[in-house]
């Protein structure tokens, strides 16, 4: 009887408390955050956007409630919550990645701010001529990391690529990865998805045509699948280069990476001064990130048996 009237009280305690925080919410303005899915990468936008809102909203921040919803991977629930938060009439709303971009640009229809982060390509997107709708972009240094990779296997020919058809920065990095590509006499092989129950059939696919490798592009479902495309390629010790750091520690090779905790920490200090009404929301103070710098993990290359070249790298072990 005892232990039954604890869990009921404390069963009342939780209840109040909840109803206690959605009253503290209730009084603050929302900042809407769509975060496309669960890698590091997108992690470490969302960090370093809250961490850029923190600093330049200073004592302010306290004003506003962090709504944060994760689509999963999946674009019609990326459209849903946008949906819901212009419904609620966010004061704000920030997209993680090109498909969260797109749904909350049309969702707002620029009624809202939408301020976009991790968009490889914001004019393939459609964002560029949008109302109340500016962010960052991070462009992957291509020259740098077909370097990176013939230098650690000079003899490249084939490169594998899997993309997201939905996905459209995608479509246009593969684009400029091929025509760089053929400058160097190496070919890209091209794989692509419509979702991610596809991969694990679209890697064997790739690796049955011969590609000395694989290259990532900033492809938010094909990123998100990595240790499935890593146990296929692992066993062939068919190398895997990341399009960033964090896939590097994941189990990829090599890459020449962006730092993805500043180019969230310089979006979510363009959500800041929209909020503070110091500048408006448009392509005008849009952003771009495209300085890499290469970055390794040993305990990969000799799992892989390749060898390390002599070249400016950071090791990530």
């Amino acid at each position: 009887m005892k232990k039954l009237l604890k869990t009921i009280l404390a069963s009342i305690a939780l209840t109040a408390s909840a109803l206690s925080f959605s009253a503290c919410n209730s009084n603050k303005k929302t900042i809407g955050i769509i975060q496309f899915g669960t890698h590091e990468s997108l992690n470490d936008c969302y960090n370093g956007m809250i961490k850029g809102l923190k600093e330049e909203l200073k004592e302010t921040f306290d004003e506003y409630f962090i709504d944060r919803q994760n689509s999963n991977f999946d674009a019609a629930s990326s459209a849903a919550q946008a949906n819901t938060f212009v419904s609620k009439k966010a004061s704000i709303i920030g997209a993680i990645a090109t498909p969260s971009a797109m749904a909350a640009a049309s969702a707002a229809k620029g009624t809202i701010p939408v301020i976009y982060c991790a968009v490889s390509d914001p004019k393939a997107a459609g964002l560029t001529e949008m109302n109340n709708v500016t962010g960052s972009s991070d462009l992957l240094d291509f020259d740098s990391q077909l370097s990176l990779i013939k230098s650690f296997i000079p003899t490249v020919g084939k490169i594998g690529v899997l993309y997201t058809l939905g996905e459209a920065n995608s479509i246009s990095q593969i684009e400029t990865l091929d025509s760089k590509a053929k400058a160097l006499n190496i070919e890209i092989v091209r794989q692509s998805i419509t979702n991610a129950s596809e991969i694990p059939t679209a890697t064997d696919t790739l690796l049955n045509k011969g590609v000395d490798c694989l290259t990532n592009l900033t492809d938010n479902t094909v990123v998100g699948a990595l240790d499935v495309i890593l146990s296929k390629t692992n066993a062939k010790k068919i190398p895997v280069f990341g399009s960033e750091i964090d896939q590097v520690k994941g189990g990829c090779l090599a890459s020449a990476s962006l730092d993805y905790v500043a180019l969230g920490e310089k979006t979510g200090t363009i959500m800041a001064k929209v909020l503070k009404g110091e500048v408006k929301a448009s392509n005008d103070i849009a952003i771009k990130i495209d300085d890499s710098f290469n970055c390794y993990s040993d305990k990969v290359a000799k799992q892989l048996d390749i060898k390390v070249p002599e070249i400016e790298m950071r090791n990530v072990d």
